[in-house]
């Protein structure tokens, strides 16, 4: 195929003659994808974020709803030793109602304070104490959600 638009044989055009001329539209550096468009962030929550949301939410109530009840049917030392061993389970359900207004930093602190939960949940269930279990099961999903690569898109996504 023969070029359209052949370089002009005139040095005052061609003031480097033996190199090729592009004769198609400038080219600007300044743009990394394209007539400016970049990578799409989500615009709504996605599912695993607002799945992780969810169980934060339910455990933290069940917890403190059980801590209620042990004040009343065992004693207030034990309901106590309750909401001290799930302590990062509270704090990441008080996180969980910012999920949608923060960036990713929340999203690793309350990956980082799930580890610590699970790592306290293991230590409970190993001393005989079944009522840890529901923690560590939530905490290991809790993990896995904000893992997941749409849950770092979402927070690490333009705010306006």
């Amino acid at each position: 195929m023969s070029n359209q638009f052949p370089p002009p044989s005139d040095p005052q055009h061609n003031p480097q003659a033996g190199l090729p001329t592009y004769t198609g539209p400038a080219q600007d550096p300044g743009y990394g994808y394209g007539y400016g468009y970049g990578p799409v962030a989500p615009q709504k929550m996605p599912g695993v974020v607002r799945a992780a949301q969810i169980v934060l939410w339910v455990l933290g109530g069940l917890l403190v709803l059980g801590s209620i009840g042990l004040i009343f049917t065992v004693n207030p030392e034990t309901a106590g030793a309750a909401l001290g061993v799930n302590v990062c389970l509270l704090v990441s359900a008080g996180m969980a109602f910012r999920y949608g207004t923060v960036g990713n930093g929340i999203r690793v602190t309350c990956i980082v304070l799930m580890s610590v939960q699970i790592a306290m949940a293991l230590g409970g269930a190993a001393n005989g104490n079944p009522a840890g279990l529901l923690p560590l099961l939530g905490a290991i999903a809790v993990v896995v959600l904000l893992s997941q690569g749409v849950a770092g898109a979402w927070f690490k996504r333009p705010r306006t």
